[in-house]
This record gives structure tokens, sequence and C-alpha cells, in this order.
């Protein structure tokens, strides 16, 4: 089903419903206008492709702890020790930017549905063989299902963007905040390593695989709706058309994959300094989580993961205070609220800092700024996190694997040859580090303020794109 097909299945929500025989309430005309946004076909398809992106993820979860579990003495001796993980980490990394492309120019919700099957696939078939699999194709399996998993956490992106436009409502990406709290909680995770040690780790790893599977099949029924499952075609079930109709198989002339490259707007999305803002705030965001969340005094031994609860109760009173604000009290932008959460997070952790270089190092302290820091992390949700969804809707999925290269790599670039040189040569105290921290910390706040957009980019603006495509093909004929 291609896109264009699929505009009619969505539906805009109204703004006011006024009861017939009834008096009216503003409150009770709020509350019905929040119902009818959020309890809707979109949203399920949403949540659908949500719990798609948690079942690809813990069958990774599950294949490692699977692999911890037949390393365990007695197990078998025709074993791979390490499983070949590796590989499914560079096929991860490989994937981004191809994941990207595919879900900007083919329907994100298709590219999604067959990737969590490949997935699947592939996590079923190295489960049931592993101990009789080569290692070269144990390592292509396992670089195939990485690519298939990087392909799938790009694509919800753009189906959130397609199926759940924003309209200027920046709470609608809520869903979205709270999958990602229960993924980086670790509560799915935690939950499988319990169920691993209470029942068989094979069938739990081989059920995953299938659970994934049945995922696939109810995910195509869904997304087609009227449509007979046996009447679809092959292309329809795999891709279901394309964003563009230039771009229909079949077509000859230019190279598909040349014109869809070419298609692009690269210089427009690296000279934007909304997107560049973004950058910014990831490349900074990766090096101080990892230099201050995963030191020696921050371990897991000094910081009770009991605290996760009072976690998350505190993300939901936030999310309950950013749905009412914004949506029944007062008209604040997105704009607004994007750099409201981005720079209350990177200037809660130039607070931090500060303290620290204040008050020192000790365990005590450290257990209450390591607490401090978990709580204002779900901030970035709200902010930069879910920035490149309203400024361009259309390449979200391309700009979501730029800035997780720019995790993986720009980071890391930037911190071994320019920060690690100059603290090298500085040779800063703890107090001094902490200073700069602060410094980095505000600065990095005070970019995004000024830089920081959430208005649709004229690069990613859908209607003009087909309209001078419409001018330049009446030109052909």
């Amino acid at each position: 089903m291609s896109l264009e097909e699929n505009s009619t299945y969505r539906c805009v929500s109204p703004n006011h419903i006024q009861l017939p025989g009834q008096p009216s309430s503003k409150f009770i005309d709020r509350f019905i206008r929040l119902k009818t946004t959020y309890w809707n076909r979109e949203y399920a398809i949403v949540l659908l492709a949500i719990i798609g992106l948690c079942i690809t993820s813990q069958q990774f979860s599950t294949y490692s702890t699977y692999i911890e579990f037949m390393n365990q003495p007695n197990k078998t001796d025709n074993f791979h020790r390490d499983g070949c993980i590796p590989y499914n980490m560079l096929g991860y990394i490989v994937g981004l930017i191809p994941g990207g492309v595919l879900a900007t120019f083919y329907p994100a919700h298709n590219i999604l549905g067959i990737c969590v099957a490949i997935s699947s696939i592939g996590h079923v078939i190295v489960i049931m063989s592993l101990s009789y699999l080569n290692g070269l194709t144990l390592r292509i399996l396992q670089f195939c299902i990485g690519m298939a998993m990087a392909v799938a956490d790009l694509s919800i992106d753009r189906v959130w963007t397609y199926w759940v436009p924003l309209n200027k409502q920046s709470i609608r990406h809520v869903p979205m905040v709270l999958y990602l709290v229960l993924i980086e909680e670790g509560y799915l995770r935690d939950t499988m390593d319990k169920l691993h040690n209470e029942h068989s780790s094979y069938t739990l790893t081989l059920l995953i695989g299938v659970i994934g599977l049945a995922w696939y099949v109810l995910w195509l029924y869904v997304i087609n709706g009227n449509y007979s499952f046996w009447s679809l075609s092959r292309d329809f079930i795999l891709f279901g058309g394309l964003n563009n109709s230039r771009y229909a198989f079949g077509t000859y002339g230019e190279s598909l994959t040349r014109s869809i490259v070419s298609d692009i707007p690269w210089k427009s999305i690296w000279t934007s300094k909304p997107f560049l803002a973004i950058v910014v705030l990831y490349v900074c965001d990766n090096r101080l989580y990892q230099s201050y969340y995963y030191s020696d005094l921050y371990s897991n031994g000094v910081f009770e993961w009991t605290m996760r609860d009072n976690t998350v109760v505190l993300l939901l009173l936030i999310v309950v205070l950013v749905e009412l604000v914004p949506e029944i009290a007062l008209p604040i932008s997105t704009t607004n609220v994007r750099k409201i959460w981005s720079c209350s997070y990177f200037g809660s952790l130039g607070i931090i800092f500060f303290l620290e270089a204040i008050l020192g190092n000790s365990i005590r302290n450290n257990k209450i700024f390591q607490y401090l820091f978990k709580e204002m992390r779900h901030l970035y949700n709200f902010g930069f996190y879910a920035n490149t969804l309203d400024i361009a809707p259309k390449y979200a999925s391309l700009l979501s694997g730029f800035l997780m290269c720019t995790h993986y790599y720009i980071s890391d670039f930037v911190w071994e040859y320019v920060v690690r040189p100059i603290l090298t040569f500085a040779k800063p105290n703890e107090v001094e580090t902490a200073i700069l921290m602060t410094i980095i910390c505000f600065a990095v706040a005070v970019f995004y303020a000024i830089f920081a957009s959430a208005e649709l980019q004229p690069w990613a603006d859908e209607s003009d794109e087909e309209n001078q495509q419409n001018v330049v093909e009446n030109d052909n004929k």
C-alpha cells in the first residue's frame, strides 16, 4: 500500500466536539478532544510498531543471554563461544544510513514490517541450528540480522510522522517517550532475564522469534486494512509501493538508486542550523553520559536500581504536565517546548557538575548526583531527541540515521582528537574538570536556544517538492 493510498485512512481529530443536548463545558470538550486524538487507528498502528521494535530488541537481548547460558560448563562442546554477536553490531552500524534512505523513499510501515520479519526468521534459524552452523554462515546471518534491526529502528520515525502528524502538538510524542523509557531503564531486559532463569533458555529464546513472525502477520492485517491478505502481490507485501510515483518499479531511464540518492537534499540537511544544533547536542550528550555515568564512582553498586520506580513515577508526572499545559491551559509553541526541555536538561547537568566541583566527589554526593542525572536525562526525550520529527517529517528516518552515526562515530572522534588532547595538555584536577563540564553544558544549552527550531524546514516541505515534480512532469509531456 502506497502512502498516497493510505492517506485516506488517516483521520484529523476534531479540535472541538459539542454533544447535542448537553451544556457547554470546556473541560469535557477538551477531554473528548484528547480522547479522540489518542484513541484511534493511527495511534494503534504506532503502538503496534513500538511493540515490533521491542520484539527485535528482545531478540538480541535473549540471544546474548542464551549465548552466556550456553557458555556455562557442561553445556555443549560444538558451540560458537561468542555467538558472533560483534557481527550483529557491525551490521547494525552499517545499516544506519541505507536504512534511513529506505524508510524515506519507501513506505516506512512496510519497511518496518519486513525488517522485523527478517530479524525474526534469522533469529529462529540461528537458534535452531546454532550448534551446526559454521562460523562464516553464522557471521553472515548475524550481520544481516543487525542490518534489519537498524532499518527497523529508523523506520519507526517515519511511521510516526506519517500516521501521527504533529500538527504543532508536541505532546503527541509521549508514547514514543514512554517506549524509550522502557528500553533505557531496562525493565524488559530484566523481565526477560528472570524468565531465562526460571524457564528453559532455549525455548524462551526461540519463542521470541516466533512472536516476531506472528507480529508481522498482525502488522500486515492492520496496515492493509480492508484489503485481502491473500490478494496482495509480492511487491505490495514487501514494499507497498513507493513514496514517490516516479520511483515505481519497472520504470526506465535513470538508475533508480542514483535517482533516489540525488533527490536527497544533502547540502541543505548539513547546512541547516536547526539540524546542526541537534547534532551538537547529540555529540555532547553521548560523551557526557559515558564519561559521567560509567565512571567507577557511579557503578551499580553505588546506585540502587530500585530507584527506577521513582524515576518512572516522576516521569509520568512530567508527562501529565506536558500533556495538560500545552493542550488545555497555554498555547505553547512546539519550538519553545523543545527549547525548554533541552535547555533544562543541559542546564541541570551544568548545575550538577557545578555542585560536584563545590561539594567534592564523595560516594554519598555521587549517589545523589547520579540519581538527579538519571531523572534529568528523561527531559531530552521531550526536547532535541524528537526535534527531527518536527523539522523534517519526511526525512525523519534519514536524519535519525545521521544522528545514530554521530552517536557511534563523531562523538568518539571529537572526544579522542579534540577534547582528550586538550585535557592531557592542561592536566586539570577534578574541580577544574567539573568546572569545564559546567561551561560545556551551559554553552550547549545556549547554542540550542539560539539556533534550534521546531518549524518545518523549506528543504523538507513535501508540498513544494510535489508541486515542483508536477511542473517537471508536465513540461516533459
